[in-house]
């Protein structure tokens, strides 16, 4: 039962029921307003009913939303143990709600949990397809519309789930049935907590933890450990003032390679780099663990790099020509098609490879042919 006697401008939590449990979501329509009005208007129509988690990706995250994925009876095949979905999957990952809604980046980071909506290379492409993070996947910041959170224990325990399904090819789960999402429920955050404890059986403290801020304790007082902190991390930009961060953030936030690029002839390349992330690298699951490493490693220090590069010109220029042969190296992977595993990291290697070339092993040659002629 859902209740009504709300102000239609109250905020709202949403239930996912899956056939492999419940996840809860927290919206934040401070952050993304037409973002979350747009999940919501669809959830409450029915949209996601028994659509799948098409794409799961253990450690990264799993995807839903798809149209496409829409389970009817006749894509059902009762057996003695019950029944199989058959459906075509050629078109999955395609579908949408017939228009597309504009980006809200914020400062929320892809954290663990986090509820982002899909898109295709346009920033702009997003419509019904959203993705839940399995585990941080802070490459993913400022280039994805975080608009909600899953909460409550359970939540996670369904995300793991279904997380953790075998998937074949296209990152589909084998078992589709288990990812299914059987049904939508919305009800506005004063009436959540009732609702939450009366169908679904959870505990009230658990809400409260979220929506008011208070802290779990256990049955004998003692906090628990997994309720610390419940305020979502921001990146770090959100600690300077707003006109400095819009600046920044337009100059390349925290990349030493955007921020090189930006206003210049590079800008190009680099917004194709980040689209063949996207589109190939992200693709694979030997592209997840290279970027989710390489991240750790590149914004560790490109932050400092990159503000001292708006700051000196000059030095942002000596960057710039210095980053020329790795652009063009990365660019030849537009004309390749990485259709598996193999060949993302066949293809990867050699570009690895070919830079190694140009920035180490050609320059000591050359210093060495320097030497013996002196």
């Amino acid at each position: 039962m859902i209740p009504n006697a709300f102000s239609e401008d109250e905020d709202k939590i949403a239930v996912l029921e899956t056939r492999s449990g419940i996840m809860v979501i927290q919206f934040f329509p401070d952050d993304a307003p037409n973002t979350v009005d747009n999940f919501l208007k669809l959830a409450e129509s029915g949209y996601y009913d028994n659509t799948l988690f098409h794409r799961v990706i253990n450690t990264f995250m799993i995807q839903g939303g798809d149209p496409n994925t829409k389970i009817v009876k006749d894509d059902l095949d009762f057996d003695n143990e019950g029944f199989v979905v058959k459906m075509d999957p050629s078109n999955w990952g395609t579908g949408g709600p017939g228009y597309s809604i504009a980006a809200e980046f914020n400062t929320l980071e892809h954290d663990r949990g986090i509820v982002s909506m899909a898109r295709s290379a346009h920033p702009d492409s997003a419509g019904s397809q959203f993705f839940i993070v399995h585990q941080d996947s802070n490459f993913l910041d400022g280039e994805y519309t975080v608009f909600g959170r899953i909460i409550t224990p359970a939540s996670f325990e369904t995300l793991d789930i279904i997380a953790s399904l075998e998937t074949g090819n296209r990152d589909i789960p084998i078992d589709l049935a288990k990812g299914e999402i059987l049904n939508t429920v919305s009800v506005p955050r004063s009436g959540a907590i009732p609702l939450l404890q009366n169908d679904y059986g959870i505990e009230p403290r658990f809400m409260q933890y979220h929506f008011l801020n208070e802290k779990i304790v256990g049955d004998k007082g003692e906090p628990l450990a997994f309720a610390a902190d419940n305020t979502p991390d921001r990146m770090v930009t959100q600690e300077f003032s707003n006109e400095s961060q819009s600046s920044q953030e337009a100059q390349g936030g925290g990349c030493l390679i955007a921020t090189a690029a930006f206003g210049s002839e590079m800008a190009p390349q680099v917004q194709f780099l980040r689209e063949l992330r996207d589109n190939t690298v992200l693709q694979t699951e030997s592209g997840i663990s290279f970027m989710t490493g390489f991240n750790q490693f590149y914004y560790s220090f490109s932050p400092a790099i990159a503000d001292y590069e708006r700051e000196n010109p000059a030095f942002k220029e000596v960057v710039k020509l210095t980053l020329t042969p790795l652009l063009t190296s990365l660019t030849l992977l537009q004309y390749v098609d990485i259709d598996s595993e193999s060949e993302m990291l066949g293809y990867g290697i050699g570009v690895i490879l070919l830079n190694i070339g140009m920035y180490f092993v050609a320059p000591a040659v050359l210093i060495m042919k320097v030497r013996k002629r002196i």
